[in-house]
């Protein structure tokens, strides 16, 4: 039997989560267990808080979620994107985190979910699944 799609959730997605649109979405997948983080993506989302205590909550909420592990290879790939990515005129514009994320998700066959334009231009380099939570120009 086939495993279920696993998704790699942006911080871009995650801090959507309270539009109804992307709600939808991400409910379906948390109660499937399909939501995976990795730590990059906790670190993003960290960078929200206001308060030690409004960090421990986050990494509490994110730790129901599955932990893709980052491993050395990773950022050797987000590496060689980046430098894929200037023949492509765009590689001032990639965020790093974006690069490893997808790098991340690329190493354990994850898509990467998010509301992002970031993963759009990756993947055109890369190849591997990436999709809007939303519709683009949907979730603003």
């Amino acid at each position: 039997m086939t495993q279920p799609q696993v998704y790699l959730v942006d911080k871009s997605a995650h801090a959507r989560w309270g539009k109804p649109a992307v709600a939808e979405r991400l409910d379906v997948l948390s109660e499937r267990g399909l939501i995976a983080v990795c730590g990059m993506v906790e670190m993003e989302l960290l960078v929200s808080a206001r308060s030690a205590r409004q960090a421990q909550t986050i990494l509490h909420l994110v730790r129901g979620f599955d932990l893709l592990p980052t491993p050395d290879e990773v950022w050797d790939r987000a590496k060689e994107v980046q430098i894929k990515s200037i023949n492509r005129g765009f590689h001032r514009t990639l965020k790093l985190p974006d690069l490893v994320i997808a790098a991340t998700a690329e190493r354990h066959g994850a898509i990467v979910l998010h509301y992002d334009q970031d993963y759009d231009r990756i993947s055109s380099i890369t190849g591997q699944k990436t999709e809007w939570v939303v519709e683009r120009g949907t979730a603003d």
